[in-house]
C-alpha cells in the first residue's frame, strides 16, 4: 500500500489554502458570487485543515517515516511563509529597494522615495493613503513595519 492518497489529500488541502489566499486578496466585488458569502472563508479554512489532517492520517497508516517527512515539509513551508511575510524580512526588502531607488534618483527627497516604494508594492492602496502613511511613519523602519502589518491583514484592517 502506498501513501499516494494521503499525499493527494495534503496537496488538495494546500491547494485550498492557495485558493483561499487568492480570493481574500481580491476586492469584495471582484470575488465570485459563491466567495462573497460570509461563511465561505471559514468553511474553506475548515476544509483545508480537514484535507491536510486526513491526508496525514492516511500517510501515517502506511508509513510513519513518510508521515514525519510530510509533516516536516509542511512545517518548513509554514516557517518559510512566516519568515517571508514577517516584519524583519519585509523591512529588509524595503530598505534594499530604498537604497537602489536612492542611487537611481539621487535628487529625490526621502519622503517621495518612500511614497514611490509603497505605491510600487501596493498600487491598490491609492496615493492618499500612501502619502498619509509616509506622514505618519516617516522612517523606513516604521513604514516597513506598517506595510508588513497591512499586507498581512491585522485586526481592524482587511
Amino acid at each position: 500500500m502506498t501513501p499516494v492518497a494521503g499525499i493527494a489529500l495534503v496537496l488538495a488541502g494546500l491547494l485550498a489554502s492557495i485558493v483561499g489566499t487568492h480570493l481574500k486578496a481580491r476586492r469584495y466585488f471582484d470575488r465570485p458570487s459563491l466567495a462573497r458569502n460570509r461563511l465561505f472563508d471559514p468553511l474553506l479554512a475548515f476544509l483545508k485543515w480537514v484535507l491536510i489532517v486526513s491526508g496525514l492520517v492516511l500517510v501515517s497508516r502506511v508509513s510513519l517515516r513518510a508521515a514525519a517527512a510530510v509533516t516536516g515539509l509542511l512545517a518548513a513551508l509554514w516557517g518559510y511563509r512566516r519568515i517571508i511575510r514577517g516584519v524583519r524580512f519585509q523591512g529588509w526588502l524595503l530598505r534594499r529597494d530604498y537604497e537602489a531607488l536612492k542611487r537611481l534618483k539621487p535628487g529625490l527627497p526621502e519622503r517621495e522615495i518612500l511614497c514611490e516604494l509603497a505605491y510600487r508594492r501596493n498600487p491598490r492602496w491609492g496615493e492618499e493613503l500612501i502619502e498619509q502613511m509616509v506622514i505618519d511613519y516617516p522612517t523606513i523602519d516604521d513604514l516597513a513595519r506598517m506595510i508588513a502589518r497591512m499586507e498581512r491583514g491585522f485586526r481592524g484592517f482587511r
